[in-house]
């Protein structure tokens, strides 16, 4: 099962070709003619009007992407949620529910925050404001349309900003690109993996498709390693090591380029698929490739060791930790924080 979710996602980035992977391309473009069929009529109900949407009362801002996975959509909320508590706001973040690593995440790095999970936004917007709240952050929303927002914050991965131009379950596209133009803000994630020339041309782009709309450029950074035991160690003290690198995310290409920019030696890389629930034989067969490798770390991200530590994982304790990252703005900060400072305050001043 494994194996073949990963197949399919390789297809549907084009990263497989034959005769086999020709046939089948074929058959999921059929499939994205219904789907995209279906995204039109939704987009089309909603612009005119159609379907009511509801109004919060509560300032919402929503944090999406228009591709599948890895863009960062979690940590920037959680991003969100912190710069609102420096700026004396009381931030609720509302997720889908399922997805629960992201979920346990999100309760364990914002422990003052409130977290409200399930699937019907609208109910979970009135909550929060019942409760006091005085801004909501929509995790996962852009293609949410039900719930009125203040502010549409979608991220573009650097490397890939607008996938192959085929929606699901040809390419990784949530929606055609023409759907951007309901983003009031751009946020290209990592881009110090791609450099500064392919992120000025991706702005340009942005600029002359759809004018009008704020960009932000950001990057991710190595802010130390915690250990099993929730010791908090410098980065520094993977650099040299040999390393084993395990995770179920959707860019796992990222993770290495972090780890690697910090000077380990990956010895080994084992990449599941997104959400992967990890099994006692996994953590079985991690130990025993750490002895038969002389690892001297294992390298996991927050969102694995949610899900690790509910297993027993006393033999490979010793040798795991947490990368821990922080959001870097690199272009954009200024913009940014004027529009949040000013959908943050409108509906309750």
């Amino acid at each position: 099962m494994v194996s073949f979710k990963l197949y399919m996602l390789s297809l549907m980035k084009d990263e497989r070709v034959g005769p086999v992977e020709f046939v089948l391309k074929g058959v999921l473009r059929v499939l994205s003619w219904l789907y995209f069929s279906v995204v039109s009529l939704i987009d089309r109900v909603y612009k005119h009007g159609f379907r009511k949407q509801y109004d919060a009362l509560t300032p919402v801002i929503s944090v999406g992407n228009i591709t599948v996975g890895g863009t960062g959509k979690t940590p920037f909320a959680i991003f969100l949620a912190d710069y609102f508590l420096m700026n004396g706001k009381k931030p609720a973040v509302l997720t889908r529910g399922y997805g629960n690593d992201e979920n346990k995440m999100l309760e364990d790095v914002l422990a003052d925050v409130l977290v409200i999970k399930g699937q019907d936004r609208v109910k979970g917007a009135y909550r929060a404001g019942e409760e006091g709240k005085d801004v909501v952050i929509l995790d996962d929303g852009f293609q949410h349309r039900r719930l009125k927002r203040d502010l549409n914050i979608v991220l573009l991965d650097s490397l890939n900003p607008f996938g192959n131009g085929h929606v699901l379950p040809r390419g990784v596209l949530r929606e055609p690109v023409y759907a951007l133009e309901r983003a009031d803000i751009f946020v290209l994630t990592k881009a110090d993996r791609v450099g500064e020339q392919v992120t000025e041309e991706t702005i340009d782009k942005l600029r002359s498709d759809f004018k009008g709309k704020a960009i932000v450029t950001t990057k991710y950074k190595i802010h130390g390693l915690t250990d099993s035991m929730s010791a908090v160690h410098s980065a520094e003290i993977i650099s040299g090591k040999r390393v084993y690198l395990f995770s179920g995310i959707a860019d796992p290409d990222y993770f290495k380029f972090l780890v690697e920019k910090q000077g380990a030696d990956i010895v080994l890389r084992d990449d599941y698929p997104d959400h992967y629930v990890y099994t006692q034989g996994d953590i079985d067969g991690i130990a025993r490739k750490c002895a038969e490798n002389n690892i001297d770390n294992i390298i996991v991200t927050n969102k694995d060791f949610v899900k690790l530590k509910e297993l027993d994982i006393s033999a490979v304790r010793d040798r795991l930790f947490v990368l821990n990252i922080v959001l870097d703005i690199i272009g954009g900060k200024e913009e940014l924080s004027d529009r949040l400072n000013s959908i943050s305050s409108g509906k309750n001043s």
